[in-house]
């Protein structure tokens, strides 16, 4: 275990207490340079019910529902046997 390991969060915060804010400050903007490349971005969210709706688009008449049925016997017939 080396030294850095055995100095508390507390005892850290005690001496940077009593430095100046500007040294705080520096020390902040430090730590997080050093951080921020673990740190993932927040991903962007994606316009899935558009995506969703422009796969579903087409020119031709939804099926009825013989043409539905008539689709799952046929399936069940291939699956099935």
């Amino acid at each position: 275990m080396n030294s850095t390991e055995n100095v508390s969060y507390e005892s850290v915060l005690n001496i940077i207490s009593q430095w100046p804010v500007s040294r705080q400050m520096a020390l902040v903007e430090d730590v997080l340079k050093t951080a921020s490349p673990r740190v993932e971005p927040p991903r962007q969210r994606r316009r899935t019910i558009d995506e969703a709706l422009g796969m579903l688009a087409t020119d031709k008449a939804a099926p009825t529902d013989e043409e539905v049925k008539q689709w799952l016997d046929e399936h069940r017939m291939e699956k099935y046997g």
